[in-house]
C-alpha cells in the first residue's frame, strides 16, 4: 500500500495508439486485469494502483488490446440492423431484412429474407413486432420441452416456473428456487442450440453449480454440448437487438 497517495475510484483515460477510452475503475482487488467492452478498454486495478502504473500496465497489452478492438470491430460488423435492407442472423442463415407497410404486425421467413410487417413501419416499430414474435415463440416453444426434460430427469418436482426475461449477457438461469429463466432472443439461434440451452438449464435442477457431475449430466443428455457452446461463443453477438 502506497500511505499519503489517494486516487480517485474511477477515471477516464486516452491512451496514445488505442481508438478507444480507457475507463480505470480501482476497488478492493489484488491485481490488474483489462477488460475490452463496446463502450471501450475497463482497466480494474486495486486502490493502491496509480495513473502511470495503470498505463504501463495497458501499454505493455497493447498488441492484445489491439488484436481484441480489431475482433470487436468486426464482430459489430456481423451484427443484426433492422434497418430496410438490413441483415439479420435466423437459426444459422443470414437473412436480409424487409420492412413493410401493413395493417397487422407480422413477421414472416423467406427462403433468404426476413419480412417484418407493421402500420408505418419504421426500424424501432420493427424491434417492437420482432420483439412480440420472438416473445411468442419462445412461449410456445421453450416452456414444454423444459417441463419433458425435467420429467424425464425425475425432477419435474424442482422445476418452479419458466420465465423470459431479455438479459445483457445470459442465455439462461435456473434460481434455487427452481424459477427457469430463458432470454428470448435465444430463438434465433438454431434449434439445436436452444436444445442445448434448455438442458443447461434443466441440468441445474440436479447441480446447482457447474460442477463435472453437472456437465456429465448435461452430456449424458446433450452429447454435442460442446459444439453448441462454440457456436454461441462465435455467432451470439449476432443475436442481439
Amino acid at each position: 500500500m502506497l500511505f499519503g497517495k489517494h486516487y480517485p475510484a474511477q477515471e477516464t483515460l486516452q491512451v496514445e495508439g488505442l481508438p478507444v477510452i480507457c475507463h480505470l475503475q480501482r476497488s478492493k482487488r489484488k491485481s490488474l486485469a483489462l477488460h475490452v467492452r463496446y463502450e471501450g478498454v475497463e482497466i480494474r486495478a486495486p486502490l493502491h494502483i496509480s495513473t502511470s502504473d495503470a498505463l504501463r500496465f495497458v501499454e505493455k497489452h497493447h498488441q492484445w488490446l489491439t488484436r481484441k478492438l480489431d475482433e470487436r470491430r468486426k464482430r459489430a460488423a456481423e451484427c443484426l440492423s433492422l434497418q430496410d435492407g438490413g441483415q439479420i442472423h435466423y437459426k444459422a442463415r443470414t437473412l436480409r431484412v424487409y420492412l413493410e407497410n401493413a395493417e397487422k404486425p407480422a413477421v414472416v421467413i423467406e427462403s433468404e429474407r426476413m419480412i417484418i410487417r407493421g402500420p408505418a413501419i419504421t426500424a424501432n416499430k420493427a424491434e417492437r413486432v420482432l420483439k412480440h414474435w420472438l416473445l411468442e415463440q419462445a412461449k410456445s416453444w421453450l416452456p414444454a420441452r423444459t417441463r419433458a426434460l425435467a420429467d424425464y430427469l425425475g425432477v419435474n418436482h424442482k422445476l418452479a416456473n419458466v420465465v423470459f426475461r431479455k438479459t445483457r449477457s445470459k442465455w439462461g438461469h435456473c434460481t434455487a428456487k427452481g424459477i427457469i429463466q430463458y432470454n428470448w432472443l435465444i430463438m434465433l439461434a438454431p434449434d439445436g442450440v436452444i436444445d442445448y440451452m434448455i438442458c443447461h438449464e434443466v441440468c441445474h435442477l440436479l447441480h446447482m453449480n457447474h460442477s463435472p457431475q453437472y456437465w456429465q449430466s448435461v452430456s449424458r443428455v446433450c452429447p454435442d454440448y460442446q459444439r453448441y457452446v462454440g457456436w454461441l461463443k462465435k455467432h451470439e453477438h449476432q443475436l442481439w437487438f
